[in-house]
């Protein structure tokens, strides 16, 4: 009986990847046979079995896998160390999903060699027996690729052996799955639900065997020495390509801007300049604009002059009263009063402005009515009163 991979490393089945990495240390530590010298053979065997168990429980995906089929893995074990079929599948049905999960067990693929024990000698038979009853099942006998031994390349047939199977589909009809046999229905009508059951058993055995043949086929990649020197081989291949692909970059920047240091306009593209034409021009215009202003200049004396009140020393200020701000020019002034700003404090003291004649006008009429109502009033009424208060 098949030992729990959970109760190898003493933890329970919902613990988290720190936790089965720590109770895989402790076992470890407890079981390595440098530490059981008086029971070496014992020591090596829990050992080798503590460590397949962290090798599965480890991996999220082979976890989730043996957590669903961990009471099937778990039955009277059929695969023997040759890699043979030892279990009591019927003729018909050929191997079944159980007899494959029986090979879900790192321990068995310890061995990394040719051996009869050994990793390929066990996977090359597993797969063997796989692929005989496939073509059997087949009408038109097609075989899937063999599995190779360890001189197998892997761009060769190990390769293509790793696409095939990666895409199982069993061929085999699976009819020993049938629950009902249409011979016995005892008309059409029940007929039909028969035939509607026994296909619905069939497709779900059909689904979990593929499921199954997948997931084994993931299981020994993972562990197949020539999968794993592929990838690093492909790793390597992808950091050259990336550098040489800097190097070309680099050469290409550098090349880039050689040729851009060297380049030298075109004739036709350089703008030509007359020196003498655009000095001529610019002493016209300068002469022009200086004859302007010393002709407004002397208007502007003139007007001085005619002007008996005109203070040299006087500084022309342009104030908004409404904004308190002062300005150098008349043009800059008339730029503020368009502003939006100044509009709005226009607004403002206008808004203010006719509240303060409204309040003006209600106390002006206030007043009006107290001195009429004073002016009715005499000093007799006053008399009277005084009179009447006094008595």
């Amino acid at each position: 009986m098949k030992t729990c991979y959970y109760e190898l490393l003493e933890i329970g089945r919902d613990v988290s990847p720190d936790e089965i990495r720590k109770a895989y240390r402790r076992q470890a530590l407890l079981l390595h046979p440098d530490k059981n010298m008086h029971r070496v053979e014992e020591a090596t065997q829990k050992f080798a079995q503590v460590q397949a168990a962290y090798e599965v429980l480890s991996d999220p995906d082979e976890r989730a896998w043996y957590d669903s089929h961990r009471e099937q893995i778990l039955r009277e074990a059929s695969p023997t160390t040759t890699g043979g079929f030892d279990g009591a599948s019927s003729t018909s049905a050929g191997t079944k999903t159980q007899d494959i999960l029986q090979f879900f067990d790192p321990g068995l693929f310890a061995i990394i060699d040719d051996s009869e024990i050994g990793f390929f000698t066990i996977a090359r038979k597993v797969f063997a027996q796989l692929a005989d009853e496939e073509a059997q099942a087949d009408d038109d006998g097609v075989r899937l690729p063999d599995f190779g031994d360890s001189r197998s390349a892997w761009a060769g047939e190990t390769r293509y052996f790793y696409a095939a199977w990666s895409g199982f589909s069993t061929r085999k009809p699976f009819d020993w799955c049938d629950q009902y046999r249409l011979a016995d229905a005892p008309d059409r009508r029940v007929r039909r639900a028969m035939e509607k059951e026994n296909k619905k058993l069939r497709d779900a055995a059909k689904k979990e065997y593929n499921d199954t043949v997948k997931a084994f086929v993931a299981f020994i990649k993972k562990r197949d020495p020539r999968s794993k020197q592929s990838t690093v081989d492909s790793e390597q291949r992808q950091q050259d390509m990336a550098t040489k692909v800097k190097e070309q970059a680099a050469k290409a920047r550098a090349a880039h801007r050689s040729r851009f240091k060297a380049y030298e306009g075109q004739d036709w593209a350089t703008p030509e300049y007359d020196e003498q034409f655009w000095d001529e021009e610019f002493s016209t215009k300068a002469k022009k604009e200086n004859a302007e202003d010393v002709e407004a200049v002397t208007s502007a004396s003139a007007d001085a002059n005619d002007d008996s009140d005109y203070d040299e020393n006087e500084i022309i200020v342009y104030e908004c009263v409404f904004c308190k701000k002062t300005f150098k020019s008349e043009k800059q002034l008339g730029v503020h009063e368009q502003s939006n700003k100044h509009q709005k404090m226009v607004r403002d003291v206008v808004r203010r402005m006719k509240k303060e004649n409204a309040r003006i006008e209600r106390d002006s009429a206030e007043e009006d009515e107290f001195k009429d109502a004073s002016e009715k009033f005499s000093v007799e009424d006053l008399a009277d009163d005084v009179s009447h208060l006094s008595t």
